[in-house]
This record gives structure tokens, sequence and C-alpha cells, in this order.
């Protein structure tokens, strides 16, 4: 099962790079749309409210258990990828900008959720280590917009941000060959959004719950921080060397 599993691990390498992409230029938009410090942290709220709307509509609608994970994943980065080149290529401002943001958000719930469904079915023996190695490869996609701008310092900034969308593509089209695992379990047919509420009446289930949503709410407010962080102690804020420590 080590082929299966890298695959989906390298697809979620790939696709999660959709998530900072717009802060990967966030100089150039500054310059470029008159932003200010704040507006930048729309655009990146925008992702991060999608995310949870599409994570909340996946929960609600069993959307997740009705068709094949790979083909959700698949679908997911390819519209991912999509609102994230239009944002690269089209937006004329901030408001077109921060749509198509949000639409890369909801693209993201069908990718690093679905990502973990996806290798569970691939080995669910050995889903603790599997498991470790897929939320490593989000920390690592998360933080490549920053890596491709250091590494194309001088490119103009619609290609940094049109990196992550062709990166999603090459992930959709792995794991779409791929499929899902043998082990993969259907949800039980009826209405899921009355499993989700009863989940929640369960008080360790509610708890676990809670504290993995005030995690990754602290966990992304320090991830967006730390180019500002960085640029602090860094001779030439703003350029390459902050991209890079960062």
């Amino acid at each position: 099962m080590r082929r299966p599993v890298a695959l989906v691990v390298v697809a979620q390498l790939f696709g999660t790079s959709l998530w900072f992409s717009a802060n990967g230029a966030a100089d150039d938009l500054s310059r470029l749309w008159g932003l200010a410090p704040a507006h930048l942290g729309w655009l990146t709220n925008a992702v991060q409210g999608g995310f949870v709307a599409g994570t909340l509509a996946f929960a609600f609608g069993g959307l997740a258990d009705r068709f094949p994970a790979s083909r959700i994943f698949a679908v997911s980065s390819a519209v991912g990828a999509l609102a994230n080149a239009l944002f690269a290529l089209a937006s004329a401002g901030l408001e077109s900008a921060l749509v198509l943001r949000f639409v890369v958000g909801l693209a993201l719930a069908g990718i690093y959720p679905l990502g973990m469904k996806l290798i569970v079915s691939w080995d669910p023996a050995g889903a603790g280590r599997s498991l470790g190695l897929l939320v490593g490869m989000l920390t690592l996609g998360t933080a490549l917009p920053p890596g491709v701008r250091l590494a194309g310092a001088n490119l103009p900034w619609q290609l940094v941000i049109l990196a992550p969308s062709a990166l999603a593509l090459a992930g959709a089209a792995l794991v779409l060959a791929q499929g899902d695992g043998p082990h993969l379990r259907h949800g039980a047919p009826g209405h899921p959004d009355g499993h989700v509420l009863r989940a929640l009446r369960v008080p360790a289930y509610r708890a676990s719950a809670l504290g993995y949503f005030g995690h990754m709410w602290e966990l992304y407010a320090f991830w967006t921080l730390v180019p500002l962080l960085v640029a602090g102690v860094v001779a030439a804020p703003g350029g390459a060397a902050v991209s890079g420590w960062a």
C-alpha cells in the first residue's frame, strides 16, 4: 500500500498549495490595488470562510458518502485551481478577488478532509502513520507559495499564484487515475444531518471537535502572521528573504 498512500500524500501537498497562494504575492497586490494590511487579511479570511462553509456543506449534505472520494478530491482540486487562476488573471480588484478566494476555500473542503478519507481507504491498519504524513503534507503545501516566491523572486506575481493551480491540477490527475481504496466505507443511508447532530451529543466527541476547531483557528492565524513576524528581523522586508524564512 506504499504507492497508493504516497500518491495521495503528494496530491494533498499539491492541492493544499492553493491555500495561501495569494499571500505569496501580497506585496504586489498591495501596490497594484492600493490595499491596506487589513485588506490582505480579508483575502486570507475569505479562504478560511469558504473552507468552513464547504466542510459544513459536506457534513450536513452527506456528499462525501454519496460520491467516490477520489472524484470529489479531483473535482475540488480542479475547481480550486480554476478559481485561483482566475484570481491571478481576471481579478480587477478586491471585490472580485474576495469572491474567488472564497471559492478556493470551498474547494479546499473537498481536498484536505477527503484526502484523509482516501488515505484511510488505502491503509486502514496504518492510519495513524499515514494521516501523520498527510497532515505533514498539508503543512508543506500551505508553505509552498512563499517557497515559490523565493524561487522566482523576479517573476510576475501572476506566475507565483498560477504555480499552485498547476500543482493542484497535477494532484487531481494523480488521485483520479488511482481511484478509491479497497477499504472505503460508505455512510449509512438517510439524512446525514441527523447523524452529525447525534454525534455532537456525545460529550467526548464534542470535546474533541471543539478542541480541533480552536486548534485550527490558532494554527492558521499564526501561519498568516509568520511573514509579518519574520519581516521585523530580516534586513529587506517584503523581499525574497522574508518569503524564504517564512
